[in-house]
């Protein structure tokens, strides 16, 4: 019988950490993006390209049995202006989001992929999504790289990491306890 009360516990467990990860995984469409509470000016290239961090949402999740591995995802909104006269091809899969541990994490931005285009003079805004385990914090402060993902003509376009500190959007909380999770009976 004891057997069986650990399977269970076991079993209501993997559910609780199962539940935790799709709540934070679909919380982005649910979730609101805000202003980050700190950032530093935009980052501009020699080129006249600009590039500011506009609005951010932070989520963290904790769980009691994962000690410092709390599942935490950051969506930055990313503003880029074009002030030269050749178009600007954004490579989004390029960006990255450093961590003051210095883990520089890719983005998990759907259809990150493929390319986007600003053209000369124009401006273009888009959403960038990062996760890590452990990681990420959100009340730490954080640097936007965009290493590669500008790119002029066949030229990157060098750009300083923009900083923002965001705050807590969303925190949720794993539940400590297996009674307090209740499979569909």
């Amino acid at each position: 019988m004891s057997s069986n009360l650990v399977s269970t516990s076991a079993v209501l467990r993997a559910a609780t950490k199962l539940a935790l990860t799709l709540a934070l995984a679909l919380s982005p469409a649910c979730a609101s993006s805000g202003p980050p509470a700190r950032t530093t000016r935009p980052s501009m290239s020699p080129e006249g390209i600009e590039l500011v961090v506009v609005a951010q949402s932070c989520t963290q999740s904790s769980d009691p049995d994962w000690q410092d591995q709390d599942l935490a995802e950051a969506v930055v909104e990313v503003h880029v202006s074009n002030a030269t006269t050749a178009a600007l091809t954004v490579r989004r899969n390029d960006f990255r989001l450093v961590t003051p541990a210095g883990d520089a994490l890719r983005t998990e931005s759907w259809r990150a992929a493929e390319p986007l285009v600003v053209v000369g003079g124009g401006a273009r805004t888009f959403e960038l999504r990062f996760q890590s385990h452990g990681g990420l914090a959100c009340g730490r402060e954080l640097w936007l790289d965009p290493r590669a993902g500008l790119v002029v003509g066949s030229k990157i376009a060098p750009m300083e990491p923009v900083r923002l500190f965001p705050g807590r959007s969303r925190a949720v909380v794993g539940v400590a306890s297996a009674s307090a999770l209740t499979l569909g009976t």
